[in-house]
Parts: C-alpha cells; sequence; structure tokens
C-alpha cells in the first residue's frame, strides 16, 4: 500500500484545502450563472428561488468556515500540537459545520431540482478532505504514542 512522509502528507492536505477554499469561492460566485432564470440576480423569483439561494449561500459559507479549521488543524499538526483544547475545539466547529451543511441539504433537495447532485458532490469532497486531516490527527497521536511507549 503506498505511504507516503508525514510533512508530504500535511502539505497534501493543505492543498486539498486550498482547492476547495478556492472551489468554494469560485462557485459562490457562480452560482447565478448555473440558472438560466436568474439573469438579473433575483428578478421574477419567487419566495422559494431566493431560499434556495440563502440555503446553498449558507452551505457555502459553512464550508469555508470549516475549510479555514481545517487549515488551523493543520497547522497544529505541523506544529505537534495535536492533543490540546485548540484541536478539540476546531474538530468540534468542523463536525458542527459538516453537520449544519447536511442538515441544510434537506430542505434544499425538495426546493431544487439537479443543484442537489452538486450539493452532494460538494459534500463528498468535502468529507474527504475531513477525512484526509483526521489521518493526518491519528498518524500524528499514533507516532506519539509509540515514541512515549518505547521510553518507558
Amino acid at each position: 500500500m503506498l505511504r507516503i512522509d508525514r510533512r508530504l502528507s500535511v502539505t497534501l492536505s493543505y492543498i486539498c484545502c486550498a482547492l476547495a477554499f478556492f472551489g468554494v469561492l469560485g462557485l459562490a460566485i457562480a452560482l447565478p450563472f448555473f440558472r438560466s432564470e436568474t439573469v438579473p440576480f433575483f428578478a421574477n423569483q419567487d419566495r422559494f428561488g431566493v431560499l434556495n439561494y440563502i440555503l446553498e449561500y449558507a452551505i457555502l459559507a459553512l464550508v469555508l468556515l470549516a475549510t479555514v479549521c481545517l487549515v488551523l488543524l493543520l497547522n497544529n499538526v505541523r506544529a505537534g500540537a495535536i492533543f490540546t483544547d485548540a484541536s478539540v475545539q476546531l474538530l468540534r466547529v468542523i463536525s458542527w459545520a459538516s453537520l449544519l451543511a447536511g442538515a441544510i441539504c434537506v430542505p434544499l433537495s425538495f426546493l431544487i431540482e439537479w443543484d442537489v447532485l452538486l450539493a452532494i458532490a460538494f459534500v463528498g469532497l468535502f468529507l474527504g478532505v475531513v477525512l484526509r486531516v483526521v489521518k493526518n490527527v491519528i498518524e500524528e497521536g499514533t507516532a506519539i504514542k509509540a515514541e512515549n511507549d518505547g521510553t518507558i
């Protein structure tokens, strides 16, 4: 099985986070253009059309928040400060942001047609980034535990 150096793994996680961050920003800018009825942004929009935008941008805001927290968590991993209160707090924010984004996808799926496929795809990609960071945290914790076990 492919195994890469921990430092390289953290660097790859930074790259994934950067791609996610700029992907969300690009999606936020391009979102109104995905719909043909949005020539002027809110022209001829019923209340559900406006609600779609509110829910979609709420999801994007949560993903941006979680992505920033992932970068901060990666900074902790790189510094070797994994098992700290700050890292636990960052993980808590990331988990709540993920849960809220998933919860927002439920009513959104009743309001829109093809957009839900985009939301599901993005959530899948985002979870991949989260799992990537969690893997790095667990790997670093395992290395610290092995080092401590060897010094006894």
